[in-house]
């Protein structure tokens, strides 16, 4: 299915139960959200008009500065997009949440990689626009925190269970896991072997357990 088609079964959706007005606001944004992935992916960060954005959304230049206020509104609208697609929020929260930390983090990075497989093409435009645009790098550090604050809080728990390999000390170990569990990382692991997204944490977390026993606990342990 098209990205334009999900966008708008999607606005269906959230639009099912609420006043007419605000599912009208509501299909209006997720199409300016879809003409703005578009141009972004086709022409980058300083090639997006705000004009052709509107053309393509078909709606006024008047309309996106009152929904959006700016073209760095529209970049957060597409990043904030992106997390909601891929129901970042809901489920890496639930990964990091599970009571034994190295089941936890087996199961962040699966989710990880399972977030990278929403949109590769625009995932690449954002991490390439964050190299070289202040703006866009803001966007995507501000969205980035909650990757580096669930590895650091599931690595701190797994120190202190003792489970650190030498000659990795915790900030070592933090360091090594939030760069391997990057987009850019995991998108070239997945171009250079030929496999999915989705068939990474195969490959990550035998590499990972070099750094940290990720062993999942015994019956003993679990009792």
């Amino acid at each position: 299915m098209l990205y334009r088609e999900l966008v708008a079964k999607s606005s269906d959706q959230r639009s099912a139960g609420v006043g007419l007005r605000a599912a009208g606001v509501q299909r209006t944004r997720h199409s300016v959200v879809a003409a703005v992935r578009e141009r972004l992916i086709e022409a980058g960060y300083h090639g997006l008009s705000l004009e052709q954005v509107a053309e393509d959304a078909g709606i006024t230049r008047v309309t996106i500065y009152r929904q959006f206020g700016s073209k760095l509104g529209l970049l957060q609208a597409v990043a904030d997009d992106l997390t909601e697609r891929g129901q970042a929020a809901e489920r890496l929260g639930a990964a990091v949440a599970l009571p034994d930390a190295s089941t936890a983090l087996r199961s962040l990075v699966a989710e990880l990689c399972r977030f990278w497989d929403t949109d590769p093409p625009l995932f690449r435009r954002m991490v390439s626009l964050a190299a070289v645009d202040p703006e866009a790098r803001q966007v995507i550090e501000t969205r980035e925190q909650w990757r580096y604050d669930g590895i650091s809080t599931l690595t701190s728990r797994l120190a202190d269970e003792g489970r650190l390999r030498a000659p990795f000390g915790k900030d070592q170990a933090i360091a090594t896991i939030v760069a391997v569990t990057s987009f850019p990382a995991c998108d070239q692991i997945a171009s250079t072997l030929g496999v999915s997204f989705t068939e990474l944490p195969g490959l990550l977390l035998p590499l990972l357990s070099a750094v940290l026993d990720l062993k999942p606990p015994g019956p003993a342990e679990l009792s």
